[in-house]
């Protein structure tokens, strides 16, 4: 039986080029979490793909919604879940500081609650965007693990 990826935030940059990439390079069944809202550009070059519509399924969820992730971790019970989706906007993150915690902190717990009760044991990637670093003095490009964080949010 082939392994199952959960990827959320699949209709982003990294997530749709994750999918792309597990598509050329394993047989894996691959579920992409999205909201409503996500634009679907960034999968347009999986489509036209051979075996892509029997191996790549979308699921539409809001990450703070635990009803939501939970039917979808149940209904796909993954192997690997490559959690890449965030609200990353340093803007955002200022207006809007109740909804950056409950997508980024409040999600990511969802998902790993919803994994533990239901007793799935799966490879976890955490992701971050540069978001995180900042702004990183020349010098220390490229970033390195021990790079200090600097957020603009």
């Amino acid at each position: 039986m082939s392994k199952k990826a959960l990827i959320t935030g699949i209709t982003g940059m990294v997530g749709s080029h994750l999918a792309d990439f597990l598509l050329e390079n394993t047989d894996w069944e691959i579920h992409g979490i999205c909201r409503w809202r996500s634009p679907l550009d960034n999968l347009e070059h999986i489509v036209p793909r051979i075996n892509a519509k029997d191996r790549v399924f979308l699921h539409y969820a809001d990450l703070r919604d635990y009803c939501a992730i939970d039917n979808v971790i149940r209904e796909t019970m993954p192997d690997y879940v490559f959690h890449l989706a965030a609200q990353s906007y340093p803007k955002t993150s200022f207006t809007s500081p109740l909804d950056t915690f409950e997508t980024n902190i409040q999600g990511t717990a969802i998902i790993l609650e919803s994994l533990r009760l239901n007793k799935k044991e799966a490879i976890i990637h955490v992701c971050a965007s540069s978001e995180v670093f900042g702004r990183v003095p020349k010098e220390k490009l490229p970033i390195s693990e021990d790079c200090t964080f600097h957020p603009a949010s």
